[in-house]
Protein backbone atom coordinates (compact mmCIF):
# COMPACT_ATOMS: atom_id res chain seq x y z
CA UNK A 1 0.00 0.00 0.00
CA UNK A 2 2.90 2.38 0.43
CA UNK A 3 3.72 2.47 -2.83
CA UNK A 4 0.50 2.81 -4.08
CA UNK A 5 0.25 5.77 -1.92
CA UNK A 6 3.67 7.51 -2.28
CA UNK A 7 2.83 7.42 -6.13
CA UNK A 8 -0.44 9.43 -5.34
CA UNK A 9 1.21 12.44 -3.16
CA UNK A 10 4.15 12.35 -5.76
CA UNK A 11 1.02 13.13 -8.43
CA UNK A 12 -0.53 16.11 -6.20
CA UNK A 13 2.66 17.67 -5.32
CA UNK A 14 3.63 17.83 -8.82
CA UNK A 15 -0.10 19.14 -9.62
CA UNK A 16 0.37 22.28 -6.46
CA UNK A 17 3.78 23.10 -8.15
CA UNK A 18 6.28 21.38 -5.56
CA UNK A 19 8.23 18.55 -5.60
CA UNK A 20 8.24 15.71 -3.25
CA UNK A 21 12.03 15.06 -1.60
CA UNK A 22 14.15 12.72 -2.47
CA UNK A 23 13.82 10.72 0.77
CA UNK A 24 10.24 10.76 1.06
CA UNK A 25 9.94 7.13 0.11
CA UNK A 26 12.40 6.38 2.26
CA UNK A 27 10.97 8.20 5.06
CA UNK A 28 8.11 5.84 4.63
CA UNK A 29 10.18 2.50 4.21
CA UNK A 30 11.76 3.18 7.81
CA UNK A 31 8.92 4.35 9.54
CA UNK A 32 7.15 0.80 8.10
CA UNK A 33 10.12 -1.08 9.07
CA UNK A 34 10.01 -0.15 12.55
CA UNK A 35 6.77 -2.53 13.04
CA UNK A 36 6.98 -5.61 14.53
CA UNK A 37 7.72 -8.68 12.54
CA UNK A 38 5.83 -11.31 14.70
CA UNK A 39 2.02 -10.96 13.09
CA UNK A 40 -0.50 -10.49 15.86
CA UNK A 41 -2.90 -12.78 16.87
CA UNK A 42 -5.45 -10.40 15.77
CA UNK A 43 -4.54 -10.29 12.12
CA UNK A 44 -6.68 -7.47 10.71
CA UNK A 45 -4.53 -5.27 13.19
CA UNK A 46 -1.67 -5.22 11.05
CA UNK A 47 -2.62 -3.59 7.78
CA UNK A 48 -4.22 -0.57 10.37
CA UNK A 49 -1.10 -0.36 11.94
CA UNK A 50 0.33 -0.18 9.10
CA UNK A 51 -1.65 2.20 7.42
CA UNK A 52 -1.28 4.22 10.47
CA UNK A 53 2.32 4.45 10.17
CA UNK A 54 2.18 5.67 6.63
CA UNK A 55 -0.09 8.15 7.32
CA UNK A 56 1.78 9.99 10.28
CA UNK A 57 5.09 10.01 8.39
CA UNK A 58 3.32 11.53 5.52
CA UNK A 59 1.66 14.06 8.33
CA UNK A 60 5.45 14.79 9.35
CA UNK A 61 7.17 15.03 5.69
CA UNK A 62 4.73 17.32 4.42
CA UNK A 63 5.03 20.34 6.09
CA UNK A 64 8.44 20.39 4.35
CA UNK A 65 6.85 20.12 1.09
CA UNK A 66 3.73 22.10 0.75
CA UNK A 67 1.89 23.79 3.44
CA UNK A 68 -1.26 23.66 1.63
CA UNK A 69 -0.97 19.88 1.14
CA UNK A 70 -0.12 18.89 4.36
CA UNK A 71 -3.10 20.76 5.75
CA UNK A 72 -5.18 18.35 3.01
CA UNK A 73 -3.06 15.12 3.98
CA UNK A 74 -3.78 16.07 7.78
CA UNK A 75 -7.76 15.30 7.32
CA UNK A 76 -6.81 11.49 5.59
CA UNK A 77 -9.06 8.50 6.78
CA UNK A 78 -7.62 4.97 6.16
CA UNK A 79 -9.55 4.10 3.50
CA UNK A 80 -8.59 1.10 1.27
CA UNK A 81 -5.72 0.20 -0.84
CA UNK A 82 -6.68 2.04 -3.31
CA UNK A 83 -9.19 4.86 -3.02
CA UNK A 84 -8.19 8.00 -0.45
CA UNK A 85 -10.30 11.13 0.23
CA UNK A 86 -8.59 14.28 1.75
CA UNK A 87 -9.66 17.90 2.18
CA UNK A 88 -8.74 19.53 -0.97
CA UNK A 89 -8.96 23.04 -0.37
CA UNK A 90 -11.33 25.39 1.91
CA UNK A 91 -13.26 28.42 1.47
CA UNK A 92 -14.11 30.57 4.34
CA UNK A 93 -15.79 33.73 4.55
CA UNK A 94 -17.13 36.40 6.39
CA UNK A 95 -19.48 39.35 5.79
CA UNK A 96 -21.88 40.89 8.04
CA UNK A 97 -24.35 38.10 8.69
CA UNK A 98 -23.36 36.20 6.00
CA UNK A 99 -20.78 33.24 6.37
CA UNK A 100 -19.98 30.54 4.29
CA UNK A 101 -17.33 27.41 5.02
CA UNK A 102 -16.84 24.68 2.66
CA UNK A 103 -14.78 21.67 2.65
CA UNK A 104 -13.34 20.53 -0.78
CA UNK A 105 -12.90 16.80 -1.01
CA UNK A 106 -10.77 15.46 -3.64
CA UNK A 107 -10.62 11.57 -4.43
CA UNK A 108 -6.95 10.32 -4.50
CA UNK A 109 -7.16 7.46 -6.73
CA UNK A 110 -3.59 4.25 -7.04
CA UNK A 111 -5.85 2.30 -9.39
CA UNK A 112 -7.34 2.13 -12.65
CA UNK A 113 -10.39 3.63 -14.35
CA UNK A 114 -11.25 7.58 -14.13
CA UNK A 115 -14.04 7.42 -11.18
CA UNK A 116 -11.86 9.65 -8.97
CA UNK A 117 -11.14 12.15 -11.90
CA UNK A 118 -14.63 12.43 -12.88
CA UNK A 119 -16.12 12.84 -9.00
CA UNK A 120 -13.45 15.39 -8.57
CA UNK A 121 -14.75 17.77 -11.37
CA UNK A 122 -18.25 16.90 -10.33
CA UNK A 123 -17.61 18.28 -6.44
CA UNK A 124 -15.65 21.24 -7.82
CA UNK A 125 -18.11 22.26 -10.42
CA UNK A 126 -20.96 21.98 -7.57
CA UNK A 127 -18.96 23.91 -5.12
CA UNK A 128 -17.84 26.36 -7.06
CA UNK A 129 -21.62 26.91 -7.84
CA UNK A 130 -22.15 27.45 -4.10
CA UNK A 131 -19.59 29.55 -4.17
CA UNK A 132 -20.46 31.79 -6.79
CA UNK A 133 -24.55 31.65 -5.48
CA UNK A 134 -22.74 32.71 -2.10
CA UNK A 135 -20.90 35.83 -3.29
CA UNK A 136 -24.38 36.95 -5.42
CA UNK A 137 -26.45 36.33 -2.23
CA UNK A 138 -24.07 38.25 0.10
CA UNK A 139 -25.13 41.44 -1.29
CA UNK A 140 -28.48 41.39 -0.24
CA UNK A 141 -29.81 42.56 2.59
CA UNK A 142 -30.29 39.20 4.86
CA UNK A 143 -28.71 36.56 6.60
CA UNK A 144 -26.94 33.75 4.28
CA UNK A 145 -25.18 31.01 5.83
CA UNK A 146 -23.50 28.10 3.95
CA UNK A 147 -22.12 25.05 5.42
CA UNK A 148 -20.58 22.21 3.10
CA UNK A 149 -18.79 19.06 4.79
CA UNK A 150 -18.18 15.25 3.50
CA UNK A 151 -17.13 12.18 4.89
CA UNK A 152 -16.83 8.60 3.18
CA UNK A 153 -20.08 6.28 3.79
CA UNK A 154 -19.22 3.20 2.20
CA UNK A 155 -15.13 1.89 1.98
CA UNK A 156 -14.80 -2.14 1.06
CA UNK A 157 -12.70 -3.93 -1.18
CA UNK A 158 -15.20 -3.62 -3.51
CA UNK A 159 -17.14 -0.38 -3.39
CA UNK A 160 -16.44 3.44 -2.01
CA UNK A 161 -18.64 6.02 -1.57
CA UNK A 162 -18.75 9.89 -0.81
CA UNK A 163 -21.42 11.77 0.89
CA UNK A 164 -21.36 15.63 0.50
CA UNK A 165 -23.04 17.65 2.69
CA UNK A 166 -25.06 20.88 2.23
CA UNK A 167 -26.46 22.95 4.92
CA UNK A 168 -28.03 26.68 3.66
CA UNK A 169 -30.02 29.00 6.18
CA UNK A 170 -31.54 32.05 4.61
CA UNK A 171 -35.15 32.27 5.47
CA UNK A 172 -35.41 28.64 6.52
CA UNK A 173 -32.80 25.81 6.67
CA UNK A 174 -32.10 23.34 3.76
CA UNK A 175 -30.40 20.63 3.96
CA UNK A 176 -29.02 18.41 0.62
CA UNK A 177 -26.73 15.45 0.57
CA UNK A 178 -25.00 14.22 -2.51
CA UNK A 179 -23.77 10.55 -3.00
CA UNK A 180 -20.25 9.38 -5.28
CA UNK A 181 -19.38 6.20 -5.66
CA UNK A 182 -16.89 4.04 -6.92
CA UNK A 183 -16.72 0.33 -8.21
CA UNK A 184 -13.03 -0.75 -6.79
CA UNK A 185 -13.03 -3.88 -9.58
CA UNK A 186 -13.17 -1.36 -12.18
CA UNK A 187 -12.71 2.33 -11.24
CA UNK A 188 -15.07 3.97 -12.56
CA UNK A 189 -17.45 6.27 -11.23
CA UNK A 190 -21.26 4.09 -10.54
CA UNK A 191 -24.89 5.89 -10.59
CA UNK A 192 -28.12 3.66 -9.50
CA UNK A 193 -28.70 2.62 -13.12
CA UNK A 194 -25.32 0.73 -13.54
CA UNK A 195 -26.35 -1.26 -10.84
CA UNK A 196 -29.06 -3.04 -12.28
CA UNK A 197 -29.52 -5.62 -16.46
CA UNK A 198 -30.51 -2.98 -19.16
CA UNK A 199 -34.02 -5.16 -19.12
CA UNK A 200 -34.34 -5.23 -15.30
CA UNK A 201 -37.12 -2.54 -14.50
CA UNK A 202 -35.61 -1.36 -11.24
CA UNK A 203 -37.52 2.51 -11.76
CA UNK A 204 -40.92 0.54 -11.11
CA UNK A 205 -39.46 -2.09 -8.69
CA UNK A 206 -38.01 0.57 -6.30
CA UNK A 207 -40.74 3.01 -6.82
CA UNK A 208 -43.71 0.64 -5.15
CA UNK A 209 -41.54 -0.81 -2.55
CA UNK A 210 -40.91 2.95 -1.35
CA UNK A 211 -44.59 4.07 -1.86
CA UNK A 212 -45.90 0.90 0.16
CA UNK A 213 -42.84 2.28 3.31
CA UNK A 214 -44.30 5.57 3.00
CA UNK A 215 -47.90 4.59 3.63
CA UNK A 216 -47.10 2.12 6.37
CA UNK A 217 -45.09 5.08 8.00
CA UNK A 218 -48.29 7.39 7.72
CA UNK A 219 -50.17 4.82 9.08
CA UNK A 220 -48.14 4.06 12.00
CA UNK A 221 -47.45 8.04 12.89
CA UNK A 222 -49.72 11.23 12.39
CA UNK A 223 -46.77 13.44 12.30
CA UNK A 224 -45.50 11.47 8.85
CA UNK A 225 -46.44 12.71 5.99
CA UNK A 226 -46.24 12.12 1.89
CA UNK A 227 -47.13 13.49 -1.48
CA UNK A 228 -48.93 10.46 -2.86
CA UNK A 229 -51.66 10.08 -4.40
CA UNK A 230 -54.84 10.40 -3.12
CA UNK A 231 -52.64 11.39 -0.06
CA UNK A 232 -50.85 14.58 -1.66
CA UNK A 233 -53.08 18.52 -1.16
CA UNK A 234 -50.89 19.62 -3.80
CA UNK A 235 -53.43 19.13 -6.53
CA UNK A 236 -52.05 16.91 -9.04
CA UNK A 237 -48.69 16.85 -7.91
CA UNK A 238 -47.64 13.54 -6.28
CA UNK A 239 -44.69 11.03 -6.23
CA UNK A 240 -45.23 8.39 -8.40
CA UNK A 241 -41.52 7.39 -9.14
CA UNK A 242 -37.79 7.67 -8.42
CA UNK A 243 -35.72 9.01 -10.91
CA UNK A 244 -33.19 6.57 -12.82
CA UNK A 245 -30.47 8.29 -10.75
CA UNK A 246 -32.03 9.15 -8.41
CA UNK A 247 -29.28 9.48 -4.90
CA UNK A 248 -28.31 6.79 -3.09
CA UNK A 249 -25.83 4.77 -1.07
CA UNK A 250 -25.21 1.20 0.83
CA UNK A 251 -25.91 0.74 4.54
CA UNK A 252 -23.35 -1.02 7.09
CA UNK A 253 -25.65 -4.25 6.53
CA UNK A 254 -25.01 -2.96 2.47
CA UNK A 255 -28.69 -2.77 1.77
CA UNK A 256 -29.65 -0.18 -1.23
CA UNK A 257 -30.66 3.06 0.07
CA UNK A 258 -32.40 5.65 -1.39
CA UNK A 259 -32.02 9.35 -0.47
CA UNK A 260 -34.94 12.49 -1.52
CA UNK A 261 -34.14 16.02 -1.24
CA UNK A 262 -35.99 18.14 1.14
CA UNK A 263 -39.58 18.70 -0.25
CA UNK A 264 -39.48 16.19 -3.11
CA UNK A 265 -41.43 13.91 -1.92
CA UNK A 266 -43.00 15.26 1.65
CA UNK A 267 -42.83 18.53 3.40
CA UNK A 268 -40.14 20.15 4.91
CA UNK A 269 -40.96 18.64 8.53
CA UNK A 270 -39.89 14.96 6.63
CA UNK A 271 -36.09 16.28 6.27
CA UNK A 272 -34.19 14.29 3.63
CA UNK A 273 -36.38 11.23 3.58
CA UNK A 274 -34.69 7.83 3.34
CA UNK A 275 -35.68 4.28 2.49
CA UNK A 276 -33.63 0.95 3.23
CA UNK A 277 -34.78 -1.47 0.35
CA UNK A 278 -35.66 -5.13 1.15
CA UNK A 279 -37.19 -6.14 -2.40
CA UNK A 280 -36.13 -9.80 -2.95
CA UNK A 281 -36.07 -9.35 -6.46
CA UNK A 282 -34.06 -6.27 -6.43
CA UNK A 283 -31.27 -7.99 -4.77
CA UNK A 284 -31.97 -10.76 -7.59
CA UNK A 285 -30.88 -8.86 -10.07
CA UNK A 286 -28.30 -6.52 -8.70
CA UNK A 287 -25.38 -6.36 -10.25
CA UNK A 288 -22.72 -4.48 -7.86
CA UNK A 289 -22.47 -5.22 -3.84
CA UNK A 290 -20.46 -3.33 -1.76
Amino acid sequence: MNENFDELLRKQAEKEGTTVPRDFSDRVDEALSRLPAKASPHRGWRPALVAAAAVLTVTVALPNVNAAMAEAMGSLPVLGPLFQAVTFRTYEAQEGRNHVSIEVPQVMDAGEGEGAEEINRQVEAYTDQLIAEYETELHADGYYNLDVTWEVVTDTDNWFTLQLNTDRVMASGIHAERYYHICKATGEQMTLSDLFPEDFDYVTVISEEIQAQMRAQMAADDRAYYWLEGETQLGTYYFDAIDPEQNFYFDGDGKLTVVFEEYEVGPGTMGTPRFTLESAELYDQLLYTP
